[in-house]
C-alpha cells in the first residue's frame, strides 16, 4: 500500500463564488504538545476601531524612550530576541505562534481567513499581519477551510477566521491545546477533552454550539480529528476514538480503544486518516479497515504532518522528508534545511520551524503563504525561503494594528498611510486630474507633506512660518496588500517623533500633544 493515495479533493481556488467550498479539513494534534511556553511581556486589551481597517490597543509594557531621531538596530541578544515558537500551514495561508505569545498569519485573506477584518478582503499579504484581540497565547490550530483557533495562557478558546475576528468559545476556561477540524477539540489541562461543532462561516457565529465533554476520556495528552472521527492519545501510550455527530443536538459516541495500536508517542490526523509515531520512532498509517502499515521504516522519525496529498516526516537528526504529492512534486529530503523541530503540511505549501526560532516555507507562493515572495515562475518556492518577523506599530504607547501590515523593505518601513493617519489625527487625500492621481498630500496640525507618484522628493508645508522645505525619501510612496502605503520618514516630516528597531521588529510613532 502506497501512503498518501492521489486525491482530487482539492478545490479552485479561482473560482467566482464569494464562499469556495470548504476543502476537506486537516485536524491537527498539538505536535509533541504544540504547547509553545510564550513570555508574557506583552499583555494587550481590545479597546476600539479606529476605521480604515484599523484598531487600537492599550499596552501594559513600558515602551522604548522616545528620541528625536530614527533608531535602527541589527544586532540581536539571546535575552529579548524575538522568534517563532509553532506554525500551523492551511490552505493557501499560515498562522505562527511568536515567543511573546502574539499570533501571526500571512497568505491569502481572499475569503476573510487570516480573521483580521470582517468586511476587508485582499489577495494576499505583503509581510505578517498580527491577528487582534488575543495574546498569550500558548497553542495555534489551523484547518483547511480558513478556521483557526488558540489557547490563551489563561485556558480560555479563541476562534476566528472565514470573515470573522477572534471571539472567546464559551464554557471552556481550563484548555491546555486546541485542534480544528470538521468540528473542533480542546485538551484540558486536566487530561479530560471537549468538542464543538465548526463556527459559521463569513463573519457569522452565531451557530456556533457550546462544546461538550467526550465522556469516559481521561488521562489524554494528545488528539486529533479526522472527518468526523476524533482520536484521543492516553499517556499510557493506548489510542481511543469517537464518532462526532454532524447534528448539533446529538450526542457523540462512546470512546473505543483501537486495536492493534499501542507504544503510541503522538498522533497526526490527516484529511481522511490517521498518522501515528510509536515510541521507536517508526510511522505507522491505518490501511483497508484500520489495519495499522509500518511507512518509511528506513526513517527514526521524532515529529510528523500530513494531509490527503501528502506527507511530512521530521527525523531525529533534524532533517525533513516529504511523500506523497508533495507540495513541489519531489519526494525524499528536503534540502536547505538543518536543526529544525517543527513541521506543518500546509494544503500547497509546507512549513519548518528550526531550533533558533525560524521559520520556513517552500511550494505554492501565490499569495506568500510560504512567507516570502516566489522565487520560481509559477507562484513557486523550491527552495525553503525565511520567513520574516511581524512588526508591532506603537502609537503614542498605544499597540496599534492595522488590518493592513507594516512592511520592511530594503531602506525603510512602509506604513499604511490611512489607517496610520486616523490614529493620529491627520488627514490624507490623493489629488487627481482627470482621473490621474498627481500628488498625494498628508496634514498633520500646521504641517502638510506632498509626494508625487513614483518620486522619492517630498515636499514640507508649514502653516505657521508660510516656508516650503524639500525633503529626500528612501523610496516612493507604494502600495501592499491593496493599502496606499508611504516610508515612515513621511511622519518624521510631520514633526512626529518615529523610531524603528529592527531588533524587537517595533516602530514607535510619538507626538508632542
Amino acid at each position: 500500500m502506497s501512503w498518501p493515495e492521489p486525491s482530487d479533493h482539492r478545490t479552485n481556488p479561482e473560482q467566482n463564488s464569494f464562499i469556495p467550498p470548504d476543502p476537506p479539513v486537516k485536524g491537527k494534534p498539538a505536535r509533541s504538545w504544540r504547547l509553545a511556553v510564550a513570555s508574557t511581556w506583552l499583555t494587550t486589551t481590545l479597546l476600539m476601531g479606529l476605521g480604515h481597517g484599523s484598531i487600537s490597543y492599550a499596552a501594559t509594557t513600558t515602551l522604548p524612550p522616545s528620541g528625536t531621531s530614527t533608531v535602527h538596530t541589527t544586532a540581536a541578544t539571546t535575552e529579548n530576541r524575538l522568534t517563532y515558537t509553532a506554525v500551523e500551514g492551511a490552505h493557501y495561508y499560515t498562522i505562527a505562534l511568536r515567543s511573546d505569545g502574539s499570533v501571526w498569519a500571512w497568505g491569502r485573506n481572499m475569503f476573510g481567513e487570516l480573521g483580521v477584518s470582517e468586511d476587508i478582503r485582499y489577495r494576499h499579504t505583503s509581510s505578517p499581519v498580527r491577528i487582534p484581540g488575543i495574546s498569550n497565547v500558548i497553542a495555534i490550530s489551523a484547518a483547511g477551510s480558513g478556521i483557526n483557533a488558540a489557547v490563551q495562557a489563561d485556558g480560555t478558546v479563541w476562534e476566528w477566521g472565514a470573515g470573522t475576528l477572534p471571539y472567546q468559545v464559551e464554557g471552556i476556561s481550563s484548555a491546555k491545546d486546541v485542534v480544528t477540524g470538521s468540528f473542533n477539540i480542546a485538551l484540558l489541562r486536566n487530561g479530560t477533552v471537549m468538542s464543538w461543532q465548526r463556527p459559521g462561516t463569513q463573519g457569522n457565529h452565531s451557530e456556533v454550539h457550546r462544546p461538550h465533554a467526550i465522556s469516559g476520556l481521561k488521562d489524554i495528552i494528545q488528539v486529533g480529528s479526522s472527518g468526523q472521527q476524533g482520536y484521543a492519545l492516553k499517556k499510557d501510550g493506548s489510542l481511543w476514538t469517537w464518532n462526532e455527530p454532524s447534528q448539533p443536538d446529538n450526542p457523540p459516541s462512546k470512546p473505543a480503544k483501537l486495536k492493534g495500536l499501542s507504544n503510541i508517542s503522538s498522533i497526526t490526523s490527516t484529511d481522511t486518516s490517521l498518522l501515528v509515531l510509536d515510541r521507536n520512532g517508526k510511522v505507522w498509517g491505518l490501511g483497508e479497515k484500520g489495519k495499522p502499515v509500518l511507512l518509511h521504516d528506513d526513517l527514526k522519525v521524532k515529529q510528523m504532518d500530513g494531509n490527503s496529498q501528502y506527507i511530512l516526516l521530521l527525523t531525529t537528526s533534524g532533517e525533513v522528508y516529504s511523500y506523497g504529492r508533495t507540495v513541489t512534486g519531489k519526494e525524499g529530503r528536503v534540502k536547505h534545511l538543518s536543526g529544525i523541530t517543527d513541521i506543518s503540511a500546509g494544503y500547497h505549501h509546507s512549513l519548518a520551524l528550526s531550533s533558533n526560532g525560524t521559520v520556513w516555507g517552500w511550494g505554492s507562493d501565490k499569495y506568500q503563504e510560504a512567507g516570502a515572495p516566489a522565487t520560481s515562475s509559477g507562484g513557486m518556492v523550491y527552495r525553503p525561503v525565511q520567513v520574516k518577523l511581524g512588526i508591532d506599530v506603537y502609537i503614542n504607547d498605544e499597540l496599534f494594528q492595522s488590518t493592513y501590515s507594516a512592511v520592511q523593505t530594503q531602506h525603510t518601513v512602509q506604513l499604511p498611510v490611512r489607517a496610520v493617519a486616523a490614529a493620529i489625527g491627520a488627514t490624507f487625500e490623493m489629488n487627481k486630474a482627470n482621473g490621474i492621481v498627481e500628488a498625494y498630500s498628508l496634514q498633520y496640525e500646521d504641517r502638510t507633506v506632498t509626494i508625487r507618484p513614483n518620486e522619492t522628493e517630498a515636499t514640507v508645508k508649514s502653516v505657521s512660518s508660510s516656508t516650503v522645505q524639500s525633503i529626500s525619501l528612501p523610496e516612493p510612496i507604494s502600495n501592499y496588500s491593496g493599502a496606499t502605503t508611504v516610508p515612515f520618514e513621511v511622519f518624521e516630516a510631520l514633526g512626529l517623533t518615529v523610531n524603528w528597531d529592527e531588533e524587537t521588529r517595533m516602530l514607535t510613532i510619538q507626538s508632542d500633544t
